[in-house]
């Protein structure tokens, strides 16, 4: 692989490794929102009465009753983050930066680093995550753990009892909630991670700073333009990105980068061999 002994060399020599993830670590723990069969294959039913082909579709889409929206979202979470099992990848991930400073900013929104016991307190999930929920009524009443709401739902339409008053309300407005996603113009980051991250810039920017990119695609520029910034600003630190080529980066961080030519989860085994 192109760049990979540069890229190893980048990491050892971190004090500090900050991660970005996007889509493509996503799809690695098994979530492809664009993923049409495996979402028929799932969710055949939903397929058939909805006419939604995929996890972004479904998401999106308006459904009929609360009741209803509540159910494939539990059914979702169900699949994609309940019965989630860490891969190889998350498991070497952890080895590699486990013993460093670190922290992630990531698009995945469901739970991957948090159910692969990575610190929660060093996690941004920058467009939410689907294990909570906000208040629908576009006013910030917090944030709620959605767990026990999931489990009631599913048990629910086991039960064939898929009553409204199942449906989850803010304690302070009575409006329902909704997962914390930018499934509309209600959403807003979560104010305490957001700030502990850039607390955390601030406070390495003297550092030996590595910046790992993984699986950030043009969906998620939130995660590429301001990090390749900051490596541009502070010439101690440096850039490792999978599948990318070293002349998408800009040439004044060239020489302190490492574009590796090959996927997240072949980049992370390689870098955890010894």
């Amino acid at each position: 692989m192109e760049n990979l002994k540069q890229a190893k060399q980048l990491i050892a020599d971190a004090e500090v490794v900050i991660v970005t993830a996007g889509n493509g670590l996503a799809q690695i723990e098994g979530l492809d929102i664009l993923d049409k069969k495996d979402f028929q294959n799932n969710f055949a039913t939903v397929v058939q009465k909805y006419g939604v082909t995929n996890v972004q579709e479904a998401l999106e889409y308006k459904f009929p009753s609360w009741q209803e929206q509540w159910l494939l979202w539990s059914q979702l979470i169900q699949e994609y983050t309940l019965n989630y099992q860490p891969s190889q990848t998350m498991q070497d991930l952890h080895y590699i930066i486990g013993r460093k400073k670190y922290f992630i900013a990531t698009t995945t929104f469901a739970d991957f680093f948090e159910r692969a016991d990575f610190n929660g307190n060093r996690i941004f999930n920058v467009v939410g995550n689907w294990s909570e929920m906000q208040c629908s009524s576009g006013i910030n009443h917090g944030l709620h753990d959605d767990q026990q709401v999931v489990q009631t739902f599913i048990q629910a339409a086991k039960n064939h009892d898929l009553s409204a008053e199942l449906v989850p309300k803010c304690e302070v407005c009575q409006q329902p909630l909704e997962l914390h996603l930018p499934l509309n113009n209600h959403f807003y980051p979560e104010s305490d991670a957001n700030s502990r991250f850039r607390w955390f810039l601030t406070g390495n920017e003297d550092k030996k700073v590595t910046v790992l990119e993984l699986g950030v695609d043009e969906a998620s520029p939130q995660l590429f333009t301001p990090l390749v910034s900051l490596v541009e600003q502070f010439p101690q630190w440096s850039y490792v990105a999978a599948d990318f080529s070293q002349d998408e980066l800009p040439e004044v961080i060239q020489d302190r980068s490492a574009a590796v030519n090959a996927d997240s989860a072949t980049l992370i085994k390689s870098l955890a061999e010894k």
